[in-house]
């Protein structure tokens, strides 16, 4: 059983949640959203005198009945409330954080809060600032279950989590900040590399060094990290989420901060087909041999995608501007005159 009632409410997706800003704006499968308009849920995550307030999408109340009210509370406390949105890369539903010992208000006008200049926001969720956890990026690897099945999350941006035995394993990933209670049993083949004077292949070796560093972290989702490097299957590393997801990352290192990086055909084949493209990362590490190395993660986006015109943008926005290079292998022969 969940120690509180449990709430899941669906939004845009965005990777702070901190306000309005050009290079975070929040996408997804609304209505509202698609007709470029700005979701309040902009702020759910921008602290404000030590809380924080829950925009509900088009004003959808919350019945109270179902977190354990009556008809005749004005509120109901304490209650998880659950944060998902539909991740643009692959259009799957994932939980991007939580409030804890939130208060849930009958009226979904309850609190109106002034957020910018002629900025109002009507909210219907306010939660202590401590008790509220935005995942990174990452991190968002419990996914929610989106068939058309009873019990599982539909139209309305109000759900209740379906059955209890649901409900149960997401409380255990809230109560383990996100971590998960069981690992791949299989095990990870490590990336065995031996030192190479050679700059460049010093560089290559620190970039997948950092992008394993980084998988293998809270942040990065806790995964397991296994080299295909050798393997020729046009990327570097299998990365495996806890829940048997696996993510295809390619690795450049750059010696520098000017971010240009080449595909060999193979791997440029890999990351447009149909077959992979969802899973299929850019990870670019400029600057790697240094301390100020910082990656640069380029994920498929599906959203902006159209037709053959794909897309691969990192969590701020940034897009991959891709350039096609033709080349050619030239040889001649040798002829004896006589």
């Amino acid at each position: 059983m969940t120690s509180e009632p449990m709430v899941f409410i669906n939004i845009g997706w965005m990777k702070d949640y901190a306000g309005p800003s050009v290079s975070d704006t929040p996408v997804g499968g609304h209505g509202y959203l698609k007709d470029g308009n700005i979701g309040h849920e902009v702020f759910n995550f921008a602290f404000l005198d030590g809380k924080v307030y829950g925009y509900v999408p088009r004003s959808a109340r919350i019945n109270l009945k179902n977190l354990g009210g009556s008809s005749s509370d004005e509120f109901v406390t304490p209650v998880t409330v659950v944060w998902i949105a539909r991740n643009p890369s692959d259009k799957k539903t994932y939980v991007v954080g939580w409030y804890r010992s939130a208060s849930v208000f009958r009226d979904n006008n309850h609190i109106k809060l002034k957020r910018g200049k002629n900025f109002h926001v009507n909210y219907q969720i306010e939660a202590p600032a401590d008790k509220a956890t935005l995942l990174p990026i990452d991190q968002r690897l419990f996914r929610i279950p989106t068939t058309k099945e009873e019990g599982n999350l539909g139209q309305s941006p109000v759900w209740y989590g379906g059955k209890e035995e649901f409900r149960s394993s997401v409380a255990a990933y809230v109560a383990a900040d996100g971590g998960f209670a069981e690992k791949p049993k299989a095990g990870s083949k490590e990336a065995n590399h031996q030192t190479d004077p050679e700059l460049r292949k010093r560089i290559e070796l620190a970039a997948v060094r950092h992008a394993t560093a980084y998988y293998r972290s809270r942040a990065g989702g806790s995964q397991v990290v296994e080299s295909v490097e050798k393997d020729g299957v046009g990327w570097d590393l299998n990365v495996t989420a806890p829940t048997g997801a696996v993510l295809k990352v390619e690795v450049k290192g750059l010696s520098g901060r000017n971010l240009v990086v080449e595909l060999t055909p193979n791997e440029f084949a890999k990351m447009r087909s149909t077959e992979h493209r969802t899973q299929y990362i850019i990870y670019v590490v400029t600057e790697a041999l240094t301390s100020e190395a910082r990656s640069h993660v380029f994920r498929h986006n599906a959203e902006a995608s159209k037709g053959g015109d794909l897309v691969w943008a990192t969590a701020d926005g940034r897009q991959l501007k891709i350039e096609r290079i033709v080349a050619a292998r030239l040889s001649a022969r040798y002829e004896t005159i006589t």
